[in-house]
């Protein structure tokens, strides 16, 4: 399994890496700091998953989702942020994501969102199924 981790900030992404590897021990697992070293790997490589901040210099997850998604439409990508889902979920999903979680959220939700992707499915936060 191959996974992006996109996140300016070195200490989230350092997080996110070590609760995969505890649960996808074999998972190849690069990093992007910022939308343009996004955009550059995503595009560059086959990514089972990539998981992206929605707030990074350079534009931005939703501006790097949109144009990843013109290259690779069928990329499945979960949106990460510390931001309400209220203000954003919905947009994200709209836009061609696979999931969005808020980063205040449970280490096994994030497990579960990556395998519910994997899967195939959409992850999406049980505020937003109304």
């Amino acid at each position: 399994m191959k996974v992006l981790i996109a996140d300016d900030h070195e200490v989230i992404r350092i997080g996110i890496r070590h609760i995969l590897q505890e649960e996808f021990t074999l998972a190849e697992i690069g990093e992007a700091f910022d939308t343009n070293s996004l955009i550059e790997k995503a595009i560059a490589a086959d990514w089972d998953i990539i998981i992206s901040d929605i707030s990074m210099p350079g534009g931005g997850g939703i501006e790097a989702l949109k144009k990843i998604l013109t290259q690779k439409p069928s990329q499945r990508i979960l949106i990460i942020t510390t931001y309400a889902e209220d203000q954003y979920a919905k947009r994200v999903l709209e836009a061609g994501a696979f999931g969005f979680l808020t980063k205040d959220t449970a280490p096994e939700k994030l497990v579960d969102a990556v395998n519910t992707i994997l899967s195939g499915d959409r992850f999406i936060p049980p505020s937003l199924i109304d």
